[in-house]
């Protein structure tokens, strides 16, 4: 019937209503992320989503629907989602969040990724896949992009046999590749504590519990790095003749996040010197004053934290350009506009080990040619 209409039945907290629709096509598994920061002021939207075919696709906000439309039950209710939001938002100035992709490569062996280094997820297909090479490729976009599995490297459990997976994929070296997962996957912003032993091995940079369940911490740059390590030396640029390794700085006071750092950094040919807060980084910078290239310190830290010690910093003449990479969970623009006014140059978000290199290299780089 020309009359009949599409009604998809949605829900905020205890409350359901109809929402009319054109069509309703398909079900997705999709990684929501943030909508720019020139559309936080649009009502009526969650976020965004890049659709396997590369198409943008804006997630709706029921609840912002709901208020737009006027419906009755929206302010019998709205104390308690008010009273919710500042629940959330205290929790979230006192705990150090990260935000996560969590997924399955076997049934019952959950996984964790950053949410920052995805940059789409695309259903594939078991009979769409070759073997060429060696190696695993789907025709993807007009290119052939290559996949992996976590138990490639990691002792986990193989991945599931399915006729149809999901490909997370990502973009190292240069190169974009696809992790084969199954679903379910979801995002989420949790306060990790790490246990960096019991399961840390190659591809797994240590373990949380995440939803009441053990979750593995995967290392993208650790996997493909280990199946391809030449893609990395063709990237990465040789010294100048004669140039001594650069000292950086890590101020960081969680052992798990500054180990991290501190292990990626040495292996790309830097010296490390390590404060577990601002104040014994900036002792450190007393002791080490002509030898310090740069400085990566954590936001949130005891006795100083990473703005205060970028404050002090930039008051003391003898490090006036002195590089700053803040290192953090979520880079919120209230976070990164307080940063630029005490002088922090760069920010980069905690466990993506490629980017925070980048970083290093060109402002190293920068600091050689000035």
């Amino acid at each position: 019937m020309a009359s009949a209409l599409n009604i998809a039945v949605v829900s905020t907290g205890e409350r359901k209503y109809g929402l009319v629709v054109d069509e309703l096509r398909d079900s997705e598994e999709i990684v929501v992320q943030p909508l720019g920061r020139h559309f936080k002021q649009s009502k009526g939207y969650a976020g965004a989503t890049i659709m396997g075919d590369g198409r943008v696709a804006l997630i709706l906000d029921v609840g912002q629907l709901a208020e737009i439309a006027s419906l009755s039950f929206v302010e019998e209710s709205a104390r308690a989602t008010e009273l919710t939001r500042r629940a959330d938002d205290a929790r979230k100035d006192t705990r150090d969040l990260h935000s996560l992709l969590i997924f399955r490569s076997a049934e019952d062996e959950q996984f964790a990724v950053p949410l920052n280094q995805v940059v789409r997820i695309t259903k594939i297909r078991t009979a769409d896949m070759e073997d060429v090479g060696g190696k695993r490729v789907i025709q993807y976009r007009g290119k052939s992009l290559s996949l992996f599995t976590i138990d490639q490297v990691a002792k986990v459990k193989p991945l599931a046999d399915r006729d149809n997976f999901l490909a997370i994929v990502f973009i190292l070296a240069g190169r974009e590749v696809g992790l084969m997962a199954i679903g379910p996957v979801d995002a989420v912003e949790v306060s990790l504590t790490v246990d960096d032993t019991t399961l840390k091995q190659t591809g797994i940079m240590g373990s949380a519990i995440i939803d009441k369940q053990t979750t593995m911490l995967v290392d993208i740059f650790d996997i493909i790095h280990t199946l391809n390590p030449g893609w990395f030396s063709e990237k990465k640029e040789s010294p100048p003749p004669g140039m001594a390794a650069a000292t950086i700085l890590i101020a960081e006071d969680s052992n798990f996040f500054r180990s991290q750092i501190k292990g990626c950094v040495e292996d790309d040919g830097h010296r490390v010197l390590e404060a577990e807060d601002g104040m014994a980084a900036w002792n450190l910078l007393q002791e080490h004053t002509h030898e310090i290239s740069l400085v990566v310190t954590d936001l949130e830290m005891p006795n100083l934290d990473g703005f205060g010690l970028t404050r002090k910093i930039r008051n003391d003449e003898r490090f006036a350009d002195l590089p700053v990479i803040a290192l953090t969970t979520l880079a919120e623009d209230g976070d990164i506009a307080r940063g630029k006014k005490v002088g922090i140059d760069d920010y980069q978000i905690k466990l993506d080990r490629e980017k925070l290199l980048e970083s290093i290299n060109h402002y190293l780089d920068r600091a050689r040619k000035s």
